[in-house]
């Protein structure tokens, strides 16, 4: 399955891979002292054995980030103002079935798996950023999160977060 990402998210991935390809380079250099100093055998070398199913699960993690990677589409249009899309800044408001008052919220829409809440942005993909994705200003939906049904409606779409941080909130 396809998914976007932006430049940040790819170099994020990238950086997960080379992270990855280390930790499997020492988990081998780790194995490989364990053989020498008793053999493969799991009954007279369990360090060897655990090490043998750590570096599976690191290579399983390597090949799914790579393929991550490679089913990406680079996001290259620049954020608008017309409607959400990834790059946009988005304040909306959320009200949820048993809240007496609307809190507004402002968050970037990120590509694919780049949620980062204390950086104030959400995937598309998540719940709430694929009920955000394609919304005008002023166009409202509901979203089941976890706190329940939530009714969001968009107040405003910014560029930046220069021009979105002027406004407060």
């Amino acid at each position: 399955m396809k998914h976007y990402i932006t430049e940040a998210g790819k170099q994020m991935l990238e950086t997960k891979i080379t992270d990855q390809n280390l930790k499997i380079r020492n988990i081998q250099a780790e194995k490989n002292i364990a053989y020498t100093a008793s053999g493969d055998g799991w009954h007279d070398n369990p360090g060897y054995n655990q090490l043998l199913q750590l570096e599976e699960r690191a290579i399983t993690e390597l090949k799914n980030l790579e393929k991550q990677l490679n089913t990406s589409i680079l996001w290259s249009q620049p954020p608008s103002t017309n409607r959400v899309q990834i790059g946009t800044i988005v304040r909306f408001s959320m009200q949820s079935a048993r809240d007496q008052v609307a809190r507004e919220v402002l968050y970037e829409i990120g590509g694919h798996g780049e949620s980062d809440l204390q950086r104030g942005c959400i995937s598309y993909t998540s719940p709430i950023g694929a009920a955000l994705y394609e919304l005008r200003r002023g166009a409202e939906a509901e979203v089941l999160i976890p706190a329940g049904k939530t009714r969001i409606r968009i107040l405003e779409l910014y560029l930046n977060w220069e021009s979105a941080q002027a406004v407060s909130v």
